[in-house]
């Protein structure tokens, strides 16, 4: 469909390759893992220092290593790569907001502004929940390879896709690609929607997650432009439906029940703040 009538050049994989030995470098565990995830262990995520969202896998060593840290009352990592030290807040020399300094500074610096509890709380767990990418996506590889980790640190982090969910086990390359182009399924039964029913699913997930987190008459504003172009796909997904550019018996029932999920969060947004 992308190529044909939307004449793109080219499509692609990939996110199960990470399942794909031969073509990706995952450690067998993670990989183990990987093909177990159901769709609620991969999450639109705020562990980023650089601030940017990604969907990462739940329960992974990498995790682990940040809350307990947390625990012994030593947040944060020792940062010893600093790829992604670019936050100059407290310092002049550039730092990372998942490091061990910057978390230490900016924790004092929240208990001191005297903030309302809830408003507290909000912005500690937003400083705790940066996680050091450097080593974590790294050392997947370090593992497979048998060797040096950087600096002793062994957590592993690994951000796929929310369509690893789908996929349940190892593949060889030649079976990705068999089952790519159709010469085989390797899903064995699992009932995947449509790529554009997906990706609907995952902004109807974000609408309902900032209706949450909803402040005021300006962002309700923008919420509201949000939901209606929403809407604006749907219709146009019905289009491509009924002139058969997407077939399927249930795509059009997916877009009705996707409809009716955008507008009960029509009638339940912003409720306390407006």
């Amino acid at each position: 469909m992308l190529r044909e009538y939307y004449q793109l050049g080219t499509t692609g994989w990939g996110t199960p390759f990470l399942l794909v030995p031969e073509a990706t470098t995952v450690d067998a565990h993670t990989r183990l893992q990987l093909g177990k995830a159901k769709a609620e262990d991969v999450v639109l995520s705020h562990h980023s220092p650089m601030g940017v969202r990604f969907h990462y896998l739940k329960g992974l060593s990498g995790e682990a290593e940040r809350l307990r840290r947390i625990r012994d009352g030593k947040p944060g990592s020792p940062c010893t790569e600093k790829h992604l030290s670019f936050n100059t807040e407290f310092t002049e020399r550039p730092i990372c907001t998942a490091s061990i300094q910057y978390q230490r500074l900016k924790i004092d610096q929240l208990q001191k502004a005297q903030l309302p509890e809830k408003e507290y709380q909000a912005q500690l767990a937003e400083v705790l929940g940066k996680e050091c990418l450097c080593t974590g996506l790294s050392n997947s590889a370090a593992v497979t390879y048998n060797t040096t980790l950087v600096k002793n640190q062994e957590s592993i982090t690994i951000c796929p896709g929310p369509n690893i969910a789908f996929f349940n086990r190892e593949a060889s390359l030649q079976e990705m690609c068999d089952h790519i182009y159709g010469r085989a399924d390797i899903l064995e039964g699992v009932d995947r929607p449509h790529m554009f029913i997906n990706e609907l699913r995952l902004y109807i997930a974000y609408l309902q997650e900032q209706m949450q987190q909803c402040t005021g008459d300006k962002m309700a504003k923008q919420l509201d432009v949000f939901r209606e172009n929403l809407l604006k796909g749907i219709t146009y997904y019905r289009q491509l439906h009924h002139s058969e550019v997407i077939a399927g018996e249930g795509f059009g029932q997916m877009l009705n029940e996707a409809e009716t999920q955008i507008e009960a969060i029509r009638h339940t947004a912003c409720v306390t703040t407006l």
